[in-house]
């Protein structure tokens, strides 16, 4: 089902199963030969805690580990939404990509690079609180330490802005939109996609099987509400969209299996996929939302990740989560 105003673009497949009867301070790092020793000592003097590194330009404000661990589980997640995508960076209709564009929360920064080998006319920067990005860059890519959650001090207005992955990161969606409004050029636009940790199942095995990962998954939404910045029911995201003033808005929400479990030999693949990202992920987010948040020991999170672990194992188990996509554009 695909209807491009004010409506949602609908990507649920059916998955069938495998066994299934057959059918403040902003430092700009860029490759002009930044000195990293003159970065300021409260960017790269990192929190350790859990035996995991953070962020501590904004202490408190961020619960996942920046890491080479996380490093690598972000780069493998980028290669998977490239699978499920087939390749395209955005969905937004974009035209003649020659102004400038934003990446918030860039991570690694590895949509930004491609993005900027892509589209060489294009001036992209992203901002992270984490200095993580590599120092040898496309001549149209920077980087910048800052936090885009904070009010936003950009002189010159935008051609596109993206944010991945942004869920468990975004206190007031609506703020965010509205900043993000304003720093457009009239006809830019806005994308916003991440993976909802909603996990379900058609068959219900999922509801009936995951006793632990239906615990889990109660306890990130208990935890991250408590937080402040919800990892879940990112549907809300669209109406921010549509509250900032931006028309034209699609949504997309496209099924993805967690584990190997579909007959489909992409689906397939992609389970596997999610599934190696799912198992590295509960290490990095599911220990400070637990211990910090809610008080737990670390014992008690240890074992609820294994049990967790030996569901997400389970073929028989159907479950899936889904990837959801909003973009609008500026009138």
């Amino acid at each position: 089902m695909v209807e491009e105003n004010n409506a949602i673009v609908d990507d649920q497949l059916e998955l069938v199963p495998d066994d299934a009867v057959p059918d403040d301070d902003q430092v700009s790092l860029s490759s002009h030969g930044t000195d990293f020793t003159s970065l300021k000592s409260s960017v790269l003097d990192y929190e350790y805690d859990n035996g995991r590194r953070y962020q501590s330009y904004r202490k408190g404000e961020y619960l996942f580990p920046n890491d080479e661990d996380e490093q690598d589980r972000m780069d493998f997640l980028h290669h998977i939404y490239n699978v499920v995508f087939g390749g395209k960076l955005y969905l937004a209709p974009l035209k003649d990509v020659t102004g400038r564009v934003l990446d918030l929360g860039t991570g690694t920064g590895i949509w930004a690079i491609d993005f900027a080998d892509e589209n060489p006319a294009a001036e992209v920067i992203g901002n992270d609180l984490s200095p993580i990005q590599p120092g040898w860059l496309p001549a149209n890519c920077a980087f910048e330490v800052d936090d885009f959650t904070a009010d936003w001090t950009f002189t010159h207005p935008f051609q596109f802005i993206h944010g991945r992955e942004l869920a468990g990161a975004v206190k007031d969606m609506d703020r965010l939109a509205k900043q993000a409004f304003d720093n457009l050029q009239p006809g830019g636009y806005f994308e916003m996609k991440s993976i909802g940790l909603d996990s379900c199942s058609d068959d219900n095995t999922f509801e009936e099987k995951a006793t632990y990962s239906k615990q889990m998954n109660e306890l990130v939404h208990e935890a991250s509400s408590k937080f402040g910045k919800p990892m879940q029911d990112l549907t809300v995201w669209e109406k921010s969209l549509e509250a900032a003033g931006f028309v034209d808005i699609v949504s997309r929400v496209i099924k993805v299996p967690t584990s190997p479990w579909p007959k489909d030999p992409k689906q397939k693949e992609i389970g596997r996929y999610f599934q190696a990202i799912l198992l590295q992920g509960m290490n990095s987010y599911l220990p400070k939302l637990f211990i910090d948040v809610l008080g737990w020991t670390k014992l008690e999170v240890t074992v609820l990740i294994s049990k967790a672990k030996q569901e997400l194992d389970d073929p028989s188990i159907h479950q899936y989560s889904r990837i959801y996509t909003f973009y609008g554009r500026k009138p």
